[in-house]
């Protein structure tokens, strides 16, 4: 490194010297001096990509995500020709779901470079969620005239063969498919057909090796995992009557009017009861936004909610519809639907701020529940993460319904109850007196699902291509074919099954 910065000193006008110091400096855990030089570097080098894109992985490090996109961008404005940018880029920006332009940089990618096969493979994960399975065999059709190996063909072909319902031959294609390529993805979708097929105890298996290849990953999401149910066991024991009680009263000033809250856990209803919402014109449904949680980092979660004042209180309620507006139109005229399933542990703070606020609770047979949780590929945040293991998965649901009946006991909460099992087996019975409860009128379109989740677009959760199927009753009662695999976790769960109304 000495030497690196003798070198710059003596030819300050030598860009491959200076990156190469600042690749050094990181490398030596010096992160701040690396960024500054980079910045420098790139201000006095203006037709250098190399420059910039270094900084984008700085940033990717640093876990500054919005500031590594804008210097890939700048990147790409340097070197537009470059493949692998235009590669890079089409992730990042599915991550931020910016799908449209994910597309575009996917295109380009293969417009420069008709080789590189992650191109191929993100446009198919990109039409999968956004339920585009007719764009399948164009795909397929460029990626054979490119050239495309014929195992990762075989891949595409297997994601066309499963949304045709062509579960065989899906099957058969899979099995041709490296381990090398998308392997958590193979494993997860061999899974969904062994189930369609009837093979339970492969299909639990192909669940179980998706979620340890998952475990593996470098974000280290079982740690993670253990340190969310941490968190909420830590604030369960805070949440007394005692506690409660030596809070600052407060009077609610209602500035606007209270959001409505669609909770749950996850894999129970709730992208389908969403959707059926959005139908509604006098609604707008948010669906897994994070703006509830901003504002809870901001007032110190759980614990800090004893300190909120009025003014708090008020400036809590300002920073969420502040965040609200980033995501979604904020028209007080209509009717704000905040769909997180896992508010059901944020039931306390949202009772703080909105204390008008309603909340829709969609239930399911919890052992349905946990099983489709495994069964499901999340996106790994420390959450999601809970679902690697069918263990901390039930001691997850345990405690997140433990957080919410606490919070009964605590404060009244206007709770309307949609049961998953009644609303597939007639979905208008089930939501009339929903819309009667959120003080809309009854709109008969809002039966037509399939046509709103279709025109969405993008569908962010792990229900997005079950969403735009008729609905079916095939999921209910499914975890008693895979009964002894959840033995294990039965106990943890018996509780909530008596509570709600089910058996075992």
């Amino acid at each position: 490194m000495v030497a690196l910065q003798r070198a710059m000193d003596l030819n300050p006008l030598a860009a491959p010297t200076r990156l190469n110091l600042a690749l050094a400096l990181r490398k030596a855990g010096k992160a701040a001096e690396s960024e500054t030089l980079l910045r420098r570097t790139a201000e006095e080098f203006p037709e250098d990509a190399r420059i910039l894109y270094e900084l984008y992985v700085q940033f990717k490090i640093d876990a500054r995500q919005e500031e590594a996109l804008e210097a890939l961008e700048q990147a790409i404005t340097r070197d537009a020709g470059n493949a692998d940018l235009q590669l890079k880029l089409a992730i990042e920006c599915g991550l931020v779901e910016r799908i449209e332009d994910a597309e575009r940089a996917f295109r380009n990618t293969i417009r420069l470079d008709p080789r590189i096969v992650d191109a191929y493979l993100g446009l198919a994960v990109q039409y999968e969620h956004t339920n585009r399975e007719h764009e399948f065999a164009p795909l397929i059709a460029l990626a054979e005239a490119n050239g495309i190996d014929e195992e990762v063909l075989a891949f595409l072909r297997a994601l066309e063969h499963r949304r045709q319902s062509r579960f065989e031959q899906a099957l058969a294609c899979l099995a041709q498919v490296p381990a090398k390529v998308e392997p958590e993805r193979v494993a997860h979708l061999r899974g969904t057909i062994l189930d369609r097929l009837g093979r339970a105890d492969e299909a639990f298996a192909a669940f179980v090796e998706t979620n340890q290849l998952n475990e593996a990953n470098p974000s280290a999401p079982v740690q993670r995992a253990a340190e969310l149910r941490d968190q909420l066991r830590t604030e369960l024991e805070l949440m007394t009557p005692a506690w409660v009680k030596a809070w600052p009263a407060t009077i609610a000033k209602t500035d606007r009017p209270d959001p409505t809250f669609l909770v749950g856990f996850p894999r129970s209803g709730t992208t389908l009861l969403d959707t059926i919402l959005m139908g509604h014109p006098d609604v707008i449904v948010m669906e897994e936004k994070p703006a509830l949680n901003h504002v809870d980092r901001e007032v110190g979660g759980t614990a800090g909610i004893p300190a909120l004042d009025e003014q708090d209180i008020a400036e809590a309620r300002r920073r969420y519809f502040e965040e609200v507006g980033k995501v979604v139109p904020t028209d007080p005229s209509r009717l704000l639907i905040d769909k997180s399933p896992l508010f059901l542990n944020k039931a306390l703070l949202i009772r703080r701020l909105f204390p008008n606020a309603r909340f829709i609770l969609a239930l399911r047979h919890p052992c349905d529940v946990l099983l489709s949780c495994v069964m499901s590929h999340f996106r790994l945040n420390s959450a999601m993460s809970n679902f690697l293991r069918l263990e901390d998965a039930a001691e997850f649901y345990d405690l997140n319904f433990r957080h919410w009946e606490r919070t009964r006991e605590l404060f009244p909460l206007n709770i309307h109850t949609i049961v998953y099992e009644r609303l597939v087996e007639d979905v208008e019975a089930e939501v009339r007196p929903l819309f009667d409860f959120l003080g809309l009128d009854w709109r008969g379109e809002v039966l037509d699902h399939v046509g709103t989740a279709k025109s969405r677009g993008l569908i962010t959760t792990a229900s997005y291509s079950q969403v735009t199927e008729p609905i079916y009753k095939r999921a209910s009662g499914r975890w008693e074919r895979y009964r002894h695999h959840l033995e294990p976790i039965l106990p943890t769960l018996a509780p909530w099954v008596e509570k709600f109304g089910y058996s075992l």
